[in-house]
């Protein structure tokens, strides 16, 4: 397995973008942020916000996570110089549902490592829903510490 991540064609941009919009959507509804009625709406006016120049945005990386010639899933990544070093963080990464469960998702965060050393990256952050068990319990393996907990009750 050799994972390598390759930058994003305009092509699998526009198709990425499409499903980021939606599963964002559905991850902001399902954790009670949004209403499923507005959820796309917001989500396609904050990726905007943040790629406002598509794979073209200053201080953003979109690759395509690879074995191989083989697509995997997709990473991007925000990296911007802070007076501490250069500090990342991880806005999307994610293995197409197909390729879960076979260890690329521990082999992309090595990768990530590797990518961290060679750019003198000193920091990389995420955010993660907490019901997405199976990405908490990866970051967690691969060394990520919870930083800060929002927590919500829910009335009805």
């Amino acid at each position: 397995m050799e994972i390598e991540l390759k930058p994003m064609s305009e092509e699998k941009f526009n198709q990425y973008y499409k499903k980021l919009t939606e599963e964002y959507a559905a991850d902001h509804a399902k954790a009670g942020n949004w209403s499923e009625d507005e959820a796309v709406d917001k989500a396609r006016k904050q990726i905007e916000k943040l790629l406002p120049e598509g794979v073209k945005t200053k201080e953003n990386y979109l690759y395509s996570v690879c074995d191989g010639d083989d697509p995997l899933g997709v990473l991007w990544l925000n990296v911007r110089p802070t007076p501490q070093g250069n500090h990342a963080y991880i806005y999307d990464i994610r293995l197409d549902d197909d390729q879960q469960g076979k260890g690329y998702g521990k082999a992309t965060m090595q990768k990530l490592d590797e990518y961290a050393k060679e750019h003198e990256i000193s920091r990389i952050a995420l955010h993660v829903f907490a019901h997405n068990e199976r990405a908490i319990k990866l970051y967690t393996k691969t060394g990520y510490e919870m930083t800060d907990h929002l927590m919500a009750k829910t009335f009805k």
